[in-house]
Order: C-alpha cells, then sequence, then structure tokens
C-alpha cells in the first residue's frame, strides 16, 4: 500500500516522476528520527527516576498505601490529561504540545531533586520531603501524558503497513532509556543497602553518641528491632551491609544520609536537551486545523467522555481491553520489582543495574526482533506470542521469590518476560492505530495511553499490596492476567477474521 503523502507529491509533480516521493520519504523518516531522539532522551531521566520510588519512599518512612500511591500518581496523571494531550495535538499539531510536554519534564524532575536533597526532617513550602514527592510525581504525570502524541507524529509519517515498525520506534526509546537511565541513576547513587526505618527508629540512630567502635550486623539489628519492628528486607540488607563490622559512627552516618538528589537533577537536564532538539529540530507533523474547518474541542475531564465513547465502539472495545488487562499485568511486576530485590538483599546500585539490563533486553526486543518479526508474523500473532512468555515468565518470578527457585535466576527470567511485553505492545498498538479514522488518531491513541496509564495507576498499588501477602503472589496474580490478556487477543483475531470473510471478493 502506497502512503497518501507520497501519493499526493508524486501526482503534483508531473514532471519529476519520483522526485517528491523521495523528498517526502525522506522527510518523514528525519522526524521519525528526531522523535526517537526526543522521546529517548526524555525517557532516560524516566529511567533513571522509576527505580528510586519505591526505595525513596521507603527511605521517608511512607506506608504500604502511600508507597503504592506515590507509584501510581505519576500514572493518574497520564489517564486524566492523555485525552486531553492527544486531542489537542489533533486540533493545533503535534510540536506545540512536545514541547509542552518537555518543559513540564524538566520542571517535574528538578524539583524531584530538590525533594529528595531534603532528607526526612527538611521543609520547603510548609511540605516535607514525601509530600513534594507526591508533588513531583503528579507534575512528571502531566508532563509525561504527551507520548501519544508521539505516537501520532509516527501514524501520521507512516503508512498502514509501517505503523507497526512505526509504534516500535517509541518501544525503542524506552528499552533504550531504561538501558542508560538505570545505568547513569547507578552512578549517581551509593552502593548502600536500602534500610528502612520507623521515626522511632530514625530518632534512635540520630542519638546514638560518635563512636569509633565497631558495630556488628546483628548488633544493629538488635538495636533497630527494640524501637520498632523490622521487615525481613531490612534485615537481609543489615546483614550484607554488616558483612563485616564498621565503626558506629560511619553507620550512623550511613544511616541518616538522605537518598541522592543527583538523579532528579540529571533527569532535568537531559529533559532539558530533548526541549532544546524538539525547539530546534522537530517539525509539525499534522497540519494545524483551523477552527471553521473542525468542532469545537472540549478540554480538561470533558475528555474522558472521548474514553467512554471509545470504550463503547465495537472496533475498539476488545483491543482497549487487552491492553488494559496486559499493561496492568507488567505494572504489578514493574512497581514490586524494586521491593522484591530488596527481599534478596540488593543495594541500590545493583537494583539500578538490574533495571538497566531489562531496558537492554526491551531495547532488542522491540528495537531489533519485534521490529523485524512483526511485520512477517502480524500483529494477532506477536502479541499471542507476547502473552505466553510473559504467563511462563511471571510464574517463573514468583518462584523465584518464594524461594522454590535461587534470586539469581531473576537475571535469566527477566527476558522472557521483557521480550513478551515488547511484543504484545506495538501489537496491540498497531491494531488499535488501525482501526483508527486518520482525524482521529490522537484521541484514539490518546484513549489507549489513557487506558495503559489506569493500568499503571492500579496495577502498582494493588501489587504492592499483594506483596505483603507474600513475594510470590502479585507474579501468580500476573500470570492469570495474561491468561485473560491471551483469551482478549484470540478474539481481536477472531472478530478480524469474520470481518475479513465478510467483505466480498
Amino acid at each position: 500500500m502506497t502512503d497518501p503523502a507520497q501519493t499526493s507529491a508524486s501526482e503534483s509533480n508531473a514532471g519529476a516522476p519520483g522526485n517528491d516521493v523521495t523528498s517526502s520519504s525522506k522527510v518523514q523518516k528525519s522526524t521519525l528520527l528526531i522523535v526517537f531522539v526526543v522521546v529517548f532522551i526524555d525517557l532516560l531521566g524516566f529511567g533513571i527516576v522509576l527505580p528510586l520510588l519505591p526505595r525513596y519512599g521507603a527511605h521517608f518512612n511512607a506506608t504500604k498505601m502511600q508507597l503504592g500511591l506515590l507509584m501510581a500518581s505519576f500514572s493518574a496523571m497520564q489517564f486524566l490529561f492523555a485525552p486531553m494531550w492527544g486531542a489537542l495535538s489533533d486540533r493545533i499539531g503535534r510540536r506545540p504540545v512536545l514541547i509542552v510536554g518537555l518543559l513540564g519534564s524538566t520542571f517535574a524532575y528538578a524539583m524531584f531533586g530538590v525533594a529528595t536533597q531534603l532528607g526526612r526532617d527538611g521543609v520547603l513550602l510548609g511540605l516535607g520531603a514525601l509530600p513534594l514527592l507526591f508533588v513531583t510525581r503528579i507534575a512528571a504525570g502531566i508532563a509525561g501524558a504527551t507520548i501519544p502524541t508521539a505516537q501520532a507524529v509516527i501514524a501520521d509519517s507512516t503508512g498502514p503497513e509501517g505503523r507497526g515498525k512505526g509504534m516500535a520506534l517509541i518501544g525503542a526509546a524506552f528499552g533504550i532509556g531504561f538501558t542508560f537511565g538505570p545505568l547513569i541513576g547507578a552512578a549517581c547513587t551509593s552502593g548502600y543497602p536500602s534500610i528502612t526505618m520507623s521515626d522511632a527508629q530514625y530518632k534512635a540512630v540520630q542519638m546514638w553518641n560518635e563512636s569509633s567502635d565497631v558495630i556488628s550486623a546483628q548488633q544493629l539489628t538488635t538495636r533497630l528491632a527494640a524501637k520498632g519492628k523490622l521487615e525481613s528486607a531490612d534485615r537481609e540488607s543489615i546483614s550484607q551491609y554488616l558483612a563485616k563490622p564498621k565503626p558506629q559512627s560511619q553507620v550512623q552516618a550511613d544511616l541518616l544520609e538522605p537518598p541522592s538528589a543527583l538523579p532528579g537533577y540529571v533527569a532535568a537536564v537531559l529533559s532539558a536537551l530533548a526541549l532544546l532538539l524538539a525547539v530546534a529540530k522537530l517539525p509539525e507533523s499534522r497540519p494545524v486545523v483551523l477552527p471553521s474547518d473542525a468542532a469545537p474541542q472540549r478540554g480538561g475531564l470533558s475528555h474522558l467522555g472521548a474514553v467512554l465513547k471509545h470504550l463503547t465502539a465495537k472496533k475498539f472495545s476488545v483491543i482497549l481491553a487487552a491492553i488494559f488487562i496486559t499493561t496492568f499485568a507488567f505494572a504489578q511486576f514493574e512497581s514490586t520489582l524494586s521491593l522484591l530485590t530488596r527481599e534478596f538483599g540488593y543495594s541500590s546500585q545493583r537494583n539500578f543495574l538490574l533495571f538497566a539490563y531489562i531496558g537492554f533486553v526491551l531495547m532488542i526486543g522491540q528495537g531489533v526482533l519485534v521490529r523485524r518479526l512483526l511485520p512477517r508474523m502480524g500483529e494477532h500473532r506477536m502479541a499471542l506470542i507476547g502473552v505466553v512468555l510473559m504467563t511462563v515468565g511471571f510464574v517463573l518470578i514468583a518462584l523465584a521469590g518464594n524461594k522454590t527457585l535461587p534470586d539469581s535466576a531473576l537475571w535469566y527470567i527477566l527476558p522472557i518476560v521483557t521480550i513478551g511485553f515488547s511484543a504484545v505492545t506495538p501489537s496491540l498498538q498497531s491494531l488499535l492505530s488501525q482501526s483508527a479514522a486518520d482525524d482521529e488518531q490522537g484521541a484514539v491513541l490518546g484513549t489507549g495511553q489513557s487506558l495503559s496509564s489506569l493500568a499503571r495507576i492500579l496495577g502498582p498499588y494493588v501489587g504492592i499490596q499483594l506483596l505483603g501477602v507474600s513475594a510470590a503472589t502479585p507474579y501468580f496474580a500476573g500470570a492469570g492476567l495474561m491468561v485473560i490478556g491471551g483469551i482478549s487477543i484470540a478474539a481481536i483475531r477472531r472478530e478480524a477474521n469474520k470481518t475479513a470473510s465478510d467483505v466480498p471478493a
């Protein structure tokens, strides 16, 4: 199938056949490259911050409910604002929406650095560190809700036959961002294990006298346990941190040291670089629609009506359901992984390296494997393969969580889940895009992003609560959800086959 933009260009210049087609193709490739680089740089910042959140929240003595809400706040804002940004980009163009989003991300990450630098006792504008972390994640969620706009740029710049490959570029940008972001984060944090202390435990450590006497793991565990409950993850962290006894003064300083603010500041600088690149190089992929040519647009929360409209439309509903279910399952895994590795005694640096490893696999999965195989295998088959891989991977992670498998097995299991998710996501996005008309791409993709965000709201909250039951429970639950997601994808395929058979030859 020929790209409509290319067809129009070739017809408008009969004296130089093929010249405009070649020029249009070059412009499209250039646009895709710039969008890829902009999304990649912005997601570097996201990749730096995400692995920190559960551990930073724990440092500031967040309850499980507060931690779940902190993880969910980013996605809650994306759920509310993604349809608005998508529909707005249909009206005023993609470029200004992406630029505003990058500007907001720069501010949000800078404030994240300020909040973490305050420590447990610091106050800014009447707010402590934990409330400020909520503010920064809410702001970052609003700004980061422009991903469907980037997807719409790809939809503008590709034909239906290349849509899946184009959408995989966003996945590749996620993968590269999640590879190098955590690596940068690892360089910005200490190698000390993560130890959560209650307010009473924290104050007791503050009252210690400076002493060069050494303290052992057993002594520190006894002292902290006398002031409050110690989780098994904290006991494991203490045993690894004090594998060799250290001076009490050094232990006191390490326990009271606030989390590093550098990851937030580095993420802000990277988002600022993406902003500058977008301002200088990003072209507009969609002509601006004049008010006289379009129906009035409603902003803000009224765009929830568009979400409901798409959910009840037969051509979108099953695809959107599959997107929600599979993303919910992955969000449970994504949000609990940092807490699971605490059970294994991982330091922040080692945890970052694990996330970088996931990002590398994601980059290879979507940027190479899926991008090449999807056009040959088709979206339906690729999505079903991804579901099977994710289901198997979640079951294996659950077995590692309940100690049936050693914790070292995690490094072999994670590629199974990650490659599975790499296959599912662009396949469903491509199916959703192909089901939408040209003038509703931004709005429909915004609804898809909104459903993904809703899944990322509920997934972390539910996953963290399930982790309180046992280290294996969230992953067994994720495997069950993937089975349901597989049934939904099979239903999409049956409906597509039925529609194709109804079309007259």
